[in-house]
């Protein structure tokens, strides 16, 4: 598991909603992190655009009372996982189909998080 300072710098998988943004936000301030986490490879974000873009903004804002939310465990490596698939479909990143990672992540630990990601 990585916290938000080991991927605050990772790029993004795609464009984000200011008002999406803004409403996990405060749903994190709040609530605190809830649900699946964010996934990523050494080659950038595969979920959680719009989350770490709500985490920038608690960093850059100062916002929350003590600031915990971005040193907890909230993102996890799944490098391997797509290598593999990528290696097992002769694809390349840059190939993937980010919009429906189902078949990427089939009968991994991943598929526990399913019914969170949007993109599933």
């Amino acid at each position: 598991m990585a916290n938000y300072f080991e991927i605050k710098s990772i790029p993004m998988v795609n464009e984000v909603n200011r008002d999406k943004v803004e409403e996990i936000k405060n749903s994190i301030l709040v609530n605190g992190w809830q649900g699946a986490p964010i996934l990523y490879t050494n080659l950038g974000l595969v979920t959680g655009s719009h989350r770490l873009a709500a985490l920038q903004e608690i960093e850059e804002t100062g916002e929350g009372e003590d600031g915990d939310v971005l040193f907890e465990d909230i993102a996890e490596d799944v490098t391997d996982i797509i290598n593999s698939y990528c290696e097992e479909h002769d694809v390349y990143w840059d190939e993937l189909d980010f919009g429906n990672l189902g078949e990427i992540f089939a009968g991994t630990w991943v598929e526990e998080y399913k019914d969170e990601i949007r993109e599933w």
